[in-house]
């Protein structure tokens, strides 16, 4: 965010309330930095009784290097869930009262509040998911005719538990493995301030690309990616130094990205406010 005093700041710290104070098993990492410490709420749910919400992750949009062109997207995506939660969230329309992803979150959290709160928590999430470029592609080839699962059925070697090509882009390419210990404690977030700070004046990002709130346009830069740096890959061998080099900046600029988008998400729910950015 681009002031943690700004009204749509304080505007999610009221919206991610609820469920902290109602559902404090689901919430238990959640301490000083609540909206940073909820970004792994949606990963971390889908064993407690959640895991209704695991397609919402992502897009499966198909790349055919063989040509083999024998894939049906499934209907569940990253893009519609998106859609569907800022419209709510923002209380922009009605239409969002008829979708899957509205209807099944109030299924699970009839109280308004508790369910918004809830929606906002995965909105910080999957505005992550969506620029990892493995979580908008799957691979249809000879080798998998029903997808690879967005690489996790490429198995690689082991490498700071990253045994497939999935997980290698997740950790941002071995540079970020393992998970963070949640809540954080006051180190733990001047270190995380001081990587986010380092990771913005390296790769600053390019305004006129921002495309607030167009969360096709980010699922579709994510599959260019894919189809280009993430694609071909020799299962059971190890990266090349050149191959794990590109990925990290790849995906740093990603992650950037995504900081910058989810900002600006956040003040058009909540703020209607654009956070200034140079190229």
């Amino acid at each position: 965010m681009q002031s943690q005093d700004n009204d749509a700041y304080k505007a999610v710290l009221a919206e991610l309330a609820p469920l902290k104070e109602n559902y404090p098993s689901l919430t238990e990492d959640e301490g000083d930095h609540p909206m940073t410490e909820c970004a792994t709420f949606a990963d971390n749910i889908k064993g407690q009784g959640y895991s209704f919400q695991a397609p919402w992750h992502f897009k499966d949009q198909p790349y055919y290097p063989d040509g083999v062109k024998s894939f049906d997207e499934p209907t569940e995506n990253i893009v519609d869930a998106l859609s569907c939660f800022t419209e709510w969230l923002s209380n922009s329309g009605t239409t969002y009262q008829d979708s899957y992803y509205y209807k099944t979150v109030k299924n699970y959290f009839p109280d308004e509040e508790d369910a918004r709160s809830f929606a906002l928590r995965l909105i910080i999430h999957y505005a992550g998911d969506i620029h990892q470029p493995l979580h908008a592609t799957t691979e249809v080839s000879n080798a998998y005719p029903n997808g690879d699962a967005g690489g996790n059925y490429e198995h690689l070697p082991n490498i700071c538990g990253a045994s497939n090509l999935h997980a290698v882009w997740d950790s941002l390419a071995y540079k970020y493995c393992g998970f963070v210990d949640l809540p954080m404690t006051s180190d733990d977030w001047t270190w995380y301030s001081e990587t986010a700070s380092s990771l913005a004046h390296e790769y600053p990002i390019d305004k006129s690309q921002m495309y607030d709130g167009d969360f096709q346009q980010w699922a579709t830069l994510s599959y260019e990616i894919a189809t280009k740096d993430v694609y071909p890959v020799v299962v059971n061998e190890a990266l090349s130094a050149e191959y794990v080099a590109n990925a990290v900046e790849i995906l740093s600029t990603q992650v950037m990205y995504g900081g910058y988008r989810l900002n600006n998400l956040m003040q058009q729910i909540y703020g209607n406010k654009s956070f200034e950015t140079t190229q």
